[in-house]
């Protein structure tokens, strides 16, 4: 199993059954993960139409809304809409493409500080740094946006991490179901 698997699987035990994405270069394993787990995909023409529409399925649904983007541009497009989440209370994970971890600091194809641009706008901003994390901090991350006063959280995740062999063992175990609201299915 590769990274992104281990990611998008760790989605659906928690329930995700849709996420709000603009396709890009390091985003796309997760795009591959996400067909096979029978994630719904709803693209969108900008990064930031991603999270407000991730804002409103949660507000609808009392799920966590899930948005994807890609790295660079792509996450900096991101901070006014995460920032009506934070205003909203609303539970949210923002997941990013990033550039490769051996490239950190060498210019790579979209490296930016990522979770720096966060930060101030999320109640938490974290880039996993191992393939076999994933799972776990896309956990954390949810409980995170979910726990306290709700709000949005943001994840970097590497691609080298996302293509990356991990063991099937290394999925954290399913949470408990999250408190309903309306149809998922909208």
């Amino acid at each position: 199993m590769r990274g992104a698997d281990l990611l998008v699987n760790t989605l659906a035990e928690a329930g995700v059954s849709r996420i709000f994405a603009l396709s890009g270069n390091q985003i796309m394993p997760i795009f591959d993960a996400c067909i096979d787990a029978g994630i719904t995909l709803v693209h969108t023409r900008h990064e930031a139409a991603a999270v407000f529409m991730a804002e409103a399925y949660a507000q609808l649904t009392g799920q966590p809304g899930v948005a994807l983007v890609t790295a660079g541009g792509g996450l900096a497009n991101t901070p006014g809409a995460l920032l009506s989440a934070m205003a909203s209370e609303t539970p949210l994970v923002l997941l990013s493409g990033d550039s490769p971890r051996a490239q950190d600091g060498k210019g790579a194809f979209q490296e930016i500080a990522q979770t720096a641009i966060t930060r101030a706008v999320t109640k938490h901003a974290h880039r996993t740094e191992t393939a076999a994390g994933l799972g776990a901090d896309l956990r954390a991350a949810l409980d995170v946006a979910l726990g306290g006063r709700p709000g949005p959280v943001h994840l970097a995740l590497p691609v080298d991490l996302l293509s990356a062999e991990v063991a099937p063992d290394a999925a954290p175990p399913a949470p408990p179901a999250a408190p309903g609201g309306a149809d998922p299915a909208m």
